[in-house]
């Protein structure tokens, strides 16, 4: 089953092993921005090395504003260093953020979404079995998981429920034993 990176682990991929700027004084390291323009889309894209290798690891995208300062509304960032990006984030006017994709296996393909409401996480879509089709949907109430649900055969429809407390445990599952959608059996 896919596992998301957590938030350490991605912060860990973008440092460690990298080398320190001024490491050496006979091969200086530059980290930072290596260049604005504007983008196809009417945004400024800003291309960030993080490692020093002279290549782009993170690349943000920022609207620019008469009334304000810009706002970042995408990041998009490649964890592994192979030249594609492996997530992407949006973010609503006011910087919260408002989707984020993840392609988890480094395959090219995304296979895990979450999206927000007001900042907050309330729904994760997994591709667990990387056949392209999400399969496990998490629906969040005050950031906790309170309700999974699976298509288990790989038919596009759910077939499969589990409700859970505040602590994650399972209270109540569900299942769909004549493909319709509907759950038919139900156990407490």
């Amino acid at each position: 089953m896919q596992t998301r990176l957590p938030a350490a682990l991605v912060a860990l991929a973008f440092t460690a092993g990298c080398p320190k700027q001024g490491d050496s004084e006979t091969n200086p390291v530059t980290v930072g921005v290596l260049s604005e323009r504007p983008a196809d889309d009417g945004l400024t894209e800003q291309q960030i090395d993080l490692d020093g290798d002279g290549k782009a690891d993170v690349w943000n995208f920022w609207q620019e504003r008469a009334d304000g300062p810009r706002a970042l509304v995408r990041k998009e960032s490649d964890l592994n260093r192979d030249g594609k990006i492996d997530v992407r984030t949006w973010f609503d006017s006011t910087g919260r953020i408002e989707k984020e994709e993840m392609d988890g296996d480094f395959d090219g393909r995304v296979d895990w979404v979450d999206h927000y409401q007001g900042g907050k996480r309330v729904l994760t879509e997994v591709d667990t079995d990387y056949s392209g089709e999400v399969d496990l949907f998490k629906i969040y109430e005050s950031g906790v998981v309170r309700r999974k649900e699976r298509d288990t055969n790989g038919d596009g429809r759910v077939d499969f429920w589990e409700y859970l407390d505040e602590q994650g445990n399972v209270v109540k599952v569900g299942r769909d034993v004549d493909g319709d959608g509907v759950m038919d059996v139900r156990e407490d």
